[in-house]
């Protein structure tokens, strides 16, 4: 009876791919623009679409992410060429975008930085510096991340940005840091049309925020062809693109939402779409033992971490967050949770960054010290509440949960699990620390030591709502941002990564992978730090 049920499964999900693919055939049968007949569209099935195009008003986190690193019109982006998949491009490797080069001041008070010159948006408008400072200032207004890319990631002055003429742009510095251009790399700080974008702003509106909702208006590669909000977003090409030895032969590119991780799958499958986002593990071993189908298995500063409140007082002993740290053991949860695509934490930073020697700490897994550790702290029969949901790190969540409570039972420690559904409560409780214990991830704007050092585990970061403060790691933290990669910045990276196996700001779990399931029909895939696809740069054939 299983197998013919299995076989009446696999029926109706074939039968609902078919249909579906009916569908979304009939929305993607345009004629590329060099008039071959070929269908040069490329469909991205995401969770979920973006709601507005103003992601600096409204940031809707992934789906705001993968949409604007697709608009192309930051300064900057990684020189992702010839990394591979296997190694990430260091924030020191970077190439102009929109910008041509950069220098500091000979004072080192100033970054200047000189635009391409002739780069048009698809309204026909020239970049300029105004555009630029412009751009920036409203990103700094509007975003939270902005501000804090702009004055604790980078040092930059209270109002940095300055046009010095048309092509010229000067940032002022607090300081110079290692970081200065990296952070020009995140979409937020995409640089707008303001010719286009200021004629539909208003006295009650003068940032434009109602129109650039629905609206796209910048120097990249694509213009907006369509938007239904929470549905879809169509994009095709700007006919002014700058870069075109850059510019694949994708000549339309949906992202479309359609919520259901094995539909997704189906389509992917059965050729109607050319990327699925978010499957779970058991879906890309699906992919990557497909002939229709090809899994990216690539390499990420991503990391899936536990962190425990220090206002929960016992987790305030370094002790006794040692203790949960050695009790977890990595390689099982690997293999039992994420299907052998992940790697177990090794180093209090990410081994992407850096190689670790030999006489580098690394987490251990040990249930009889972890025992020990408790004994010593006086909490041999803790107990607490993990809280986590499937919105961060992703549908794995439950199941990460599950493994940790069994693997802490087996040291006396009782866990209980408050699963929360829906983001928005679970990011709420997060940031108000409505928590003893939770399962997050650690996803770095941008793929650097330092961002990563910085995102939570610093005083002064405004993700660190579970309480470590060390004055040890806030310095090493700063010396890593204010040194140039090289030796010296390596011997800091090594010295924070050994405070953190020895202090346990939060429990490191994992070290993740980017997954990207494509259509076998798609080429030219670069795995780049922010884990944007740059679908314009991919060829279909």
């Amino acid at each position: 009876m299983s197998h013919f049920l299995h076989q009446a499964r696999r029926g109706a999900a074939l039968a609902l791919a078919v249909c579906l693919a009916v569908v979304l055939s009939s929305c993607v049968s345009d004629n590329s623009a060099s008039g071959s007949g070929e269908n040069h569209t490329f469909t991205y099935t995401a969770v979920g679409a973006p709601g507005s195009l103003d992601i600096w008003t409204t940031y809707e986190g992934e789906t705001s992410r993968v949409n604007a690193f697709e608009w192309g019109s930051t300064l900057v982006e990684y020189d992702d060429t010839a990394d591979g998949c296997e190694q990430l491009a260091p924030s020191d490797t970077l190439r102009g975008n929109l910008a041509e080069s950069w220098e500091y001041s000979p004072d080192g008070k100033q970054l200047l930085i000189t635009l391409r010159p002739d780069v048009q948006s698809a309204a026909g408008n020239t970049l300029s510096a105004e555009d630029v400072v412009w751009s920036l200032d409203r990103a700094a207004k509007q975003s939270t991340i902005v501000a804090f890319l702009l004055h604790s990631v980078a040092q930059f002055a209270e109002k940095p940005f300055h046009a010095k003429d048309d092509l010229t742009v000067a940032i002022d510095l607090v300081r110079p840091t290692a970081m200065d251009m990296a952070i020009f790399t995140w979409p937020q700080l995409a640089i707008l049309d303001t010719t286009e974008v200021r004629k539909h702003a208003t006295d009650a509106d003068p940032l434009a925020k109602e129109w650039l909702a629905t609206n796209v208006a910048n120097f990249g590669p694509w213009q907006l062809d369509s938007f239904d909000p929470g549905n879809e977003v169509v994009y095709v090409p700007n006919p002014n693109f700058w870069n075109t030895e850059d510019r694949g032969n994708i000549d339309k590119l949906i992202y479309r939402s359609v919520p259901d991780a094995a539909t997704r799958l189906q389509l992917l499958e059965s050729g109607a779409v050319d990327y699925a986002e978010k499957l779970d593990f058991d879906q890309y071993q699906q992919v990557d033992g497909s002939d229709t189908t090809t899994l990216y298995n690539c390499a990420s500063p991503n990391r899936d971490t536990l962190q425990l409140n220090e206002a929960f007082e016992p987790f305030a002993d370094p002790k006794v967050r040692q203790a949960i740290s050695e009790a977890i053991d990595r390689d099982a949860l690997v293999q039992g949770v994420y299907n052998g695509l992940a790697s177990p934490a090794e180093t209090g930073i990410s081994g992407v960054y850096w190689k670790p020697g030999d006489d580098a700490e690394r987490f251990t897994y040990d249930p009889e010290h972890a025992r020990q550790l408790l004994a010593e702290s006086g909490h041999s029969d803790l107990s607490f509440e993990l809280m986590a949901s499937p919105s961060r790190p992703g549908a794995h969540a439950q199941s990460l949960a599950v493994q940790i409570q069994s693997m802490l039972k087996k040291v006396g420690v009782t866990v209980k699990i408050r699963m929360v559904p829906g983001a928005t409560e679970f990011s709420d409780d997060f940031f108000a620390s409505k928590f003893d214990a939770v399962i997050y991830t650690e996803p770095p704007a941008v793929g650097d030591p330092f961002y990563s050092a910085n995102l939570y585990n610093t005083s002064e970061s405004f993700q660190n709502t579970f309480g470590y403060h060390n004055a040890k790691y806030d310095r090493l933290a700063k010396q890593i941002q204010l040194t140039d990669p090289g030796p010296k910045r390596d011997a800091f990276v090594n010295e924070i990564s050994d405070l953190m196996v020895e202090t346990v700001p939060q429990v490191y779990l994992t070290d993740s992978r980017y997954l990207h399931a494509f259509s076998d029909k798609i080429s030219g895939f670069q795995n780049n730090p922010g884990g944007s696809l740059l679908i314009y740069r991919m060829d279909k054939g």
